[in-house]
């Protein structure tokens, strides 16, 4: 019995001893798998970090490779990259709307466009208002201003008188010359000074007529007779001004002579009468008066803008076409016009003799002859004379006194006499001054207010963009400096 229960006793402890190991064993187990999993956890943490670590740094250092930026210590500002060069001078430059476009950090992409477009339509509008303004200059226009001069006194012009009977048909008969060879027998065919001009006044003053009248040969109308005088006229009226008493001697007429009248012209003093000039024609009986109006023409001289050349009374276009026209005759027709001068050994032409052919072949042919001569340029400097012509018919009075006077009949005052009166209709005159369109200063300015009006650009953004950005920032890069700062900056040494 007591073995048994020994037995039993002894069987029961094994089996708690055993019960008790093998929960201790899963205990262990148990605790040895927790810790593995915690160390496993940890070690996968601390994997992941290292690799979150890892990319971050690879992150970086890609980054700071990839995109230096000013400002950063490992940014090298002597070997700046060409847009950070020109972002950073667009940053600092006076031309508006530039530093807008350019910034990328301030400026949403959608708001850069904006400014993008803006700069472009004003850029666009800019140039083309300066294209305009060049092509305006590059015409080389002139503007004409008028002024109405009052001065107190006026210089007189040059006054020339001619007969319309070119020859004196008595003389010519008498000395037998039946055309005239040289000067010398011209005039001596012609009517005498004392016997075509009577009587001359200026001013209200009788003055000799022989000493105030010089002889000049004029195309066609033989010798004529100039006045010209340095007194100058302060009062309008017919009392003031010249009055010359003309007889025409009608009797005396060549049969070719189509008009019984005298020819005048008023024209700048020192002038050569042409036969381009027209002349006012005047009718015997009559009191003719001529109120004159002067035009004083002062035209540009520099070139491009000037359109004329010499001065009157040196130049005109009548003179030169004559001149033009007498060169023509000469070398076709070997023989010179009355009032060619150019070479005297030559003779004169005979118009209605075997020289009229060819001379009348010039005529034809002038506007051809003309255009091969320079002469469509006026002279930059000249003074032109309109007429306003008045007539009256003369009292019998006065018709009776010339009668009289002159020993000879009423009906010969009637047939031959005339008076022309000379003078300003006002004491004023009209001077017209040609002054460039535009001078080069003048453009300037314009193109300056059109670059100021659109972009806001003015000389210093010039130098700005030309000195500064293109001539130390980006020309220097050619040569191995690609320094990040321009004018006034201060580099790093290398």
């Amino acid at each position: 019995c007591c073995s048994s229960s020994l037995l039993s006793a002894t069987m029961t402890l094994n089996n708690l001893d055993s019960d008790d190991t093998n929960t201790t064993l899963d205990n262990l187990d148990n605790d040895t798998t927790i810790h593995q999993d915690e160390e496993q956890q940890e070690q996968e943490q601390q994997e992941q970090e290292q690799e979150q670590q890892q990319r971050g740094d690879d992150k970086g250092a890609e980054s700071s490779k990839k995109r230096p930026i000013p400002g950063d210590d490992n940014f090298d500002e002597n070997n700046a990259p060409a847009h950070f060069v020109i972002n950073e001078w667009a940053q600092g430059t006076s031309i508006h709307g530039v530093p807008y476009v350019t910034n990328s950090i301030l400026w949403h992409m959608w708001k850069r466009a904006v400014w993008i477009a803006l700069v472009i339509i004003s850029s666009s509008f800019m140039i083309w208002q300066i294209s305009l303004l060049i092509a305006e200059y590059r015409t080389f226009d002139v503007i004409t201003d008028t002024h109405t001069e009052n001065p107190i006194v006026l210089g007189f012009p040059e006054v020339t008188v001619c007969n319309a009977n070119p020859h004196s048909r008595s003389r010519r008969e008498e000395l037998g010359i039946e055309a005239p060879q040289s000067e010398e027998e011209l005039f001596k065919i012609s009517t005498p000074l004392e016997e075509f001009v009577k009587e001359t006044w200026f001013n209200g003053h009788h003055l000799n007529t022989s000493q105030v009248w010089r002889p000049q040969i004029i195309q066609d109308l033989g010798r004529c007779w100039s006045f010209t005088t340095q007194e100058k006229v302060q009062r309008t009226g017919h009392n003031f001004g010249l009055k010359v008493h003309l007889d025409l001697n009608q009797d005396d007429y060549e049969l070719s002579t189509p008009f019984g009248s005298a020819f005048v012209w008023a024209l700048q003093q020192g002038s050569q009468v042409s036969v381009h000039d027209t002349p006012l024609g005047t009718k015997p009986g009559k009191e003719t008066f001529v109120g004159l109006e002067l035009t004083q023409y002062e035209r540009e001289k520099t070139a491009p803008w000037a359109r004329c050349r010499g001065e009157a009374p040196e130049y005109t276009q009548s003179q030169c076409r004559d001149e033009c026209a007498n060169r023509y005759v000469r070398e076709n027709c070997l023989c010179r016009s009355s009032q060619d001068t150019e070479d005297d050994s030559m003779r004169l032409c005979e118009i209605h003799g075997r020289d009229e052919r060819c001379t009348q072949q010039a005529v034809e042919n002038i506007n051809e002859v003309i255009g091969n001569c320079d002469c469509d340029k006026p002279p930059c400097f000249e003074q032109i004379y309109d007429y306003v012509v008045y007539e009256i018919d003369p009292s019998e009075v006065a018709i009776d006194y010339w009668a009289n006077s002159r020993n000879v009949t009423t009906e010969h005052v009637r047939k031959n006499y005339l008076s022309v009166t000379f003078n300003f209709r006002k004491m004023q005159y009209k001077k017209l001054t040609e002054s460039r369109g535009m001078s080069f200063s003048q453009l300037l300015g314009s193109i300056g207010g059109s670059m100021g009006f659109f972009l806001g650009i003015s000389l210093v953004s010039i130098f700005e963009l030309f000195g500064d950005l293109v001539g130390m920032r980006l020309l220097p890069r050619l040569f191995g400096r690609k320094h990040l700062y321009g004018l006034g900056a201060h580099y790093k040494s290398e």
